[in-house]
């Protein structure tokens, strides 16, 4: 049986997964060399963000997770 806290910690996993992404597409010099634009990079990183503002409504919608 899956309980809330145990979606609380996965949404915490997944949010922290995110920002990992977000931090490589801002600085890692691979995504250039591998075929993604500026704009890609950009529009990429705000879809993980709206990701992770989500993922903190869940968390806050549940604080006693």
């Amino acid at each position: 049986m899956v309980t809330l806290k145990d979606l609380a910690e996965d949404w915490i996993k997944a949010r922290s997964a995110l920002k990992q992404q977000i931090k490589m597409l801002e600085s890692d010099p691979i995504y250039p060399q591998a075929g993604l634009s500026e704009e890609a990079r950009t529009a990429i990183g705000q879809h993980i963000k709206k990701a992770i503002a989500e993922y903190d409504a869940l968390l806050k919608e549940n604080p006693n997770a």
